[in-house]
């Protein structure tokens, strides 16, 4: 049960392909971190290895009776002889980054619209006082609404998560379409709130707090890019934060991997910044957000944000509550294919959000 893909920004291939190269085992991926924002505007907010992989994951679902449709099921469970309840003072808000530059806009037709090119859930726990990050590999191989182009529902079909996305109308249907498939990989759990946006926003979410400030932690765009060199203190601004967060070579196998480092080191600095901003001034803070809503979906209203604030702004994100969904890769005919462990999952749904009784 063991795998991880890759994905190069322009395709639009939604199949499940069943041959496959060479494995590489052990490694994590974390997706294209810029949707951070979602913490900002959060607190407002057919292989058999794969059908038998989503078998096997029902035996995990938070159900008395293993159902898929588990309904409120996720209130209680048992996990290892032990029995949890669910937290209800946690509040879990989706963020999705889009592979596209252009306005979002809903159509009348359904697919071919953007792909989900990073994908996480943000969680905030106001008994803990913790925000806790957890990045979810947009080539993980899950279950996936797809529908007709007028918009009927065809049913469930396996394939990369960031297709979910893609499947919709390019508005709210395939924000909930994202939303559904990312409840069903965890569990059915409830998600409050999502928020997505696409590449043009990077520039302004930096700029939205006067430019984040970074060490950079590989030297993937040094040539490119001579102050992102490996130690260098950097300020980002328009010339380079999309490369920061964004670039990496589609040639190489796997080259998410200093991606992944770039993105950490970009979100950490930032909800530092962002956080003081929204103690200061939370009002304020949505205000310049509603200048990137041509390039933004959410469902969060601004009385939702504003009722989040306090909980935002007091808890904290560190590198320890930075989670990435842990799996493998596998390099697939045409792309990767991110297979993730299904005990590890478990373990950080309990983690994350449930108590122990």
């Amino acid at each position: 049960m063991d795998s991880k893909q890759r994905i190069d920004s322009t395709s639009r291939h939604h199949g499940h392909h069943k041959h496959h190269r060479h494995h590489r085992h052990g490694r994590n991926k974390k997706p294209l971190v810029i949707g951070i924002i979602v913490a900002a505007v959060a607190v407002a907010l057919g292989s058999a290895s794969v059908v038998n992989q989503l078998n096997r994951r029902k035996n995990y679902h938070v159900t008395g009776t293993n159902s898929v449709d588990v309904g409120a099921g996720y209130r209680y469970t048992e996990y290892n002889g032990k029995k949890y309840q669910y937290n209800n003072r946690v509040t879990t808000l989706l963020y999705a980054g889009l592979d596209s530059f252009d306005e979002l806009k809903q159509t009348a037709t359904y697919g071919d619209k953007a792909r989900a090119d990073s994908i996480m859930l943000i969680v905030l726990d106001e008994v803990s006082k913790k925000m806790s990050v957890v990045a979810i590999n947009r080539d993980t191989m899950t279950e996936v609404h797809r529908f007709s182009r007028n918009g009927d529902d065809l049913g469930v079909y396996v394939t990369h998560l960031g297709y979910a996305y893609t499947n919709g109308d390019g508005g709210e249907a395939s924000c909930e379409n994202l939303k559904t498939a990312v409840s069903t990989l965890f569990n059915n759990l409830p998600i409050d709130g999502y928020m997505v946006s696409n590449q043009t926003s990077i520039v302004m979410i930096n700029d939205l707090v006067g430019g984040v400030t970074v060490t950079v932690p590989n030297d993937d765009l040094a040539a490119k890019y001579p102050e992102l060199t490996t130690g260098n203190v950097v300020t980002l601004d328009e010339s380079n934060v999309r490369a920061y967060v964004q670039q990496r070579d589609t040639a190489v196998d796997f080259s998410n991997e200093g991606r992944i480092e770039r993105q950490k080191s970009f979100v950490l600095s930032f909800m530092d910044e962002f956080g003081a901003m929204v103690k200061e001034d939370a009002s304020s803070v949505w205000d310049s957000l509603e200048a990137c809503s041509d390039w933004m979906q959410t469902d969060i209203t601004k009385n939702k944000y504003l009722s989040l604030a306090d909980a935002f702004s007091n808890t904290n994100l560190t590198p320890d509550s930075y989670y990435i969904l842990e799996g493998e890769d596998q390099l697939g005919e045409l792309h990767d294919e991110f297979y993730y462990d299904e005990d590890a999952l478990q373990e950080l749904i309990i983690k994350l959000f449930y108590r122990e009784i």
